[in-house]
């Protein structure tokens, strides 16, 4: 099994992970062969899989919330780049 790659990266979307920036992030989750966990650190902290928006959104994840993103396997690099531009560029927004 790989190693699990961890990160922490901030929300800067005005509304927070809402239903729209919720679809833009699972969509791009869901192109990556690797399991994704989302966690809130600034909610209840638990982890759900960043394949369900439903899951992601019932996280409450608002302005500068921190997400942590744990990612483990093949392409977890790639998945961790393109979460770090993705949240970065504001999830569509």
């Amino acid at each position: 099994m790989s190693e699990e790659i961890t990160i922490e990266l901030a929300i800067r979307n005005e509304h927070g992970l809402h239903a729209r920036p919720a679809a833009v992030l699972v969509k791009l989750i869901k192109s990556f062969q690797s399991d994704i966990m989302v966690s809130n650190l600034d909610g209840s902290g638990q982890a759900v899989n960043g394949r369900s928006m439903m899951k992601l959104v019932s996280l409450g994840v608002k302005k500068g919330h921190r997400l942590r993103f744990s990612v483990t396997g093949e392409d977890a690099d790639a998945a961790v780049a393109a979460l770090r531009s993705e949240i970065a560029s504001g999830l569509g927004e």
